[in-house]
């Protein structure tokens, strides 16, 4: 599930919202929604209040103050990085207000760069129409995540969803009680923004009434002259209330003597995952959705800063409570199966130890399970060292064994003599003498012919010094046969 976005803009009388799903990759429209005052009704809290009972509960809340309460200037400053902007904005813009800059609430936003340098657009309202603004919201139950200004939030839609168009384009944003108008160059950067406190007199679709439109004219006309824009003219295009009165854009387009557009004209679809939105109403509402677009999100201002910074996220975490928690057991069960895990483990070896120390313990008697092997061996090799040492051989049988073997195996009267019977992990060596090397062949032979000896070899057959016997030296194995005997 994704967190549910809802954008505000109160404008006079007259509250409109939109809604928007947030997922991991896209921006899904719910709806939009607008609500007026009625009699009798202190402000706009409870009109807010009916909306959030069409739209469902949201998890963040953007809101618009009205383009009345704020001015703005642009400022081209010779950097980029935002904590400088936040510290030089203020008194860039203090020349320009008519209170303090301690009295004002201050936001930015930066719109474009050329020249290596920064373009800013600068706002600042009141900090008590900000107090009067969030104590509204409160009592409708609501906290903003930000406060921004609907007017700039246009500027950033339209350059999104223009069509690729790459000429300037003049946003004119007729509502109830003012108009606001923005510039923007080919680039996509707004160039002017300003707000006149005329609007459309009812929202019957008829024309503008004299007085408004002669202002909004007006304010347009010194737009285009002080940008120089006469030579190639921007694009009109007309969004609000007024907007859907074709009376009011043939009334501007004979005055301007210029083709009006509406913002319908352009394609939002694709910012909203291809539901194609209600634009001309609520296309304030709509733009102030992008900044919390989940990719390229648009830099809108924000009044939230200092003595007015927003308190916490619950609401905007409220969505992903249910996500989190899941991750947080998941992560809690991984950590329990890794511990159970390493408990388990403990505990097998232990045993392991405990019964390789009481095998071993006979013959070793205390020693670390863990060089258990190494000590064994250590402790046969010099076990067997030490049995040759003494006559005997644990892979041969004892000397007496091999000699009775030997007795079995050599015929009766046979003239030869052993003198000598080496027993060692090679083998057996015999070594004695024979009346003649024919004797020593026939040794060789019954050898061989005995069950229990393999591998017989004449190592040396050679005769004696005084010439009357043959000396001769025989190596062989004992059988497996004779081990079993045995």
């Amino acid at each position: 599930m994704g967190q549910r976005i809802l954008a505000l803009e109160l404008a006079g009388e007259r509250v409109r919202g939109a809604m928007a799903e947030r997922s991991w990759k896209t921006l899904d429209l719910i709806g939009a929604w607008e609500q007026a005052r009625v009699e009798g009704e202190p402000d706009l809290a409870p009109a807010i209040g009916r909306i959030l009972a069409e739209s469902g509960p949201a998890d963040i809340v953007i809101s618009a103050l009205p383009a009345e309460f704020v001015a703005k200037r642009l400022l081209t400053l010779p950097f980029n990085d935002r904590r400088k902007l936040s510290q030089v904005v203020p008194f860039a813009l203090e020349e320009h207000l008519p209170f303090p800059v301690d009295n004002a609430a201050v936001a930015f936003a930066r719109v474009g760069a050329e020249d290596g340098k920064t373009l800013v657009l600068a706002a600042f309202a009141r900090k008590s129409d900000m107090r009067v603004h969030l104590e509204m919201m409160a009592r409708a139950g609501l906290e903003p995540k930000r406060v921004t200004l609907g007017a700039l939030a246009l500027a950033g839609l339209l350059a999104r969803a223009r069509n690729g168009a790459r000429g300037a384009h003049l946003v004119i944003d007729i509502d109830h009680a003012c108009t606001s108008m923005v510039l923007i160059d080919p680039q996509g950067t707004p160039r002017a923004i300003r707000t006149v406190g005329q609007g459309i007199a009812a929202p019957n679709g008829a024309a503008l009434a004299p007085p408004a439109a002669a202002a909004i004219v007006g304010a347009v006309r010194q737009t285009l002259l002080a940008h120089g824009s006469e030579a190639d003219p921007p694009d009109i295009v007309l969004t609000g209330p007024a907007a859907a009165a074709p009376a009011v854009r043939e009334q501007l387009g004979k005055a301007l003597s210029a083709p009006v557009h509406d913002v319908d004209e352009f394609d939002a679809a694709a910012l909203f995952g291809g539901k194609r939105p209600e634009a001309l109403r609520f296309a304030a509402c709509l733009a102030m959705l992008l900044g919390e677009a989940p990719v390229k999100p648009l830099e809108l201002l924000d009044f939230r800063v200092g003595e007015f910074a927003a308190r916490g996220g619950a609401r905007a975490l409220g969505a992903m409570r249910t996500p989190i928690i899941l991750a947080a057991v998941a992560a809690g069960f991984a950590a329990l199966h890794f511990i159970l895990g390493v408990s388990i483990a403990a505990r097998q070896l232990h045993q392991v130890n405990r019964r390789i120390a009481a095998v071993v313990a006979p013959a070793l008697g205390a020693v670390d399970p863990a060089t258990a092997r190494a000590a064994l061996e250590s402790k046969i090799a010099g076990m067997r060292k030490r049995l040759l040492q003494m006559g005997g051989n644990l892979g041969h049988g004892s000397p007496l064994d091999v000699l009775l073997d030997l007795s079995r195996a050599i015929p009766a009267g046979l003239p030869a003599q052993i003198d000598d019977l080496t027993i060692g992990e090679g083998g057996v060596k015999l070594q004695g003498t024979a009346d003649s090397f024919a004797t020593v062949d026939q040794v060789k032979r019954a050898l061989e012919r005995s069950r229990y000896f393999t591998d017989v070899q004449v190592d040396h057959a050679a005769a004696s010094s005084d010439s009357s016997k043959v000396e001769f030296r025989i190596n062989l194995k004992v059988s497996d046969a004779a081990l079993d005997a045995d």
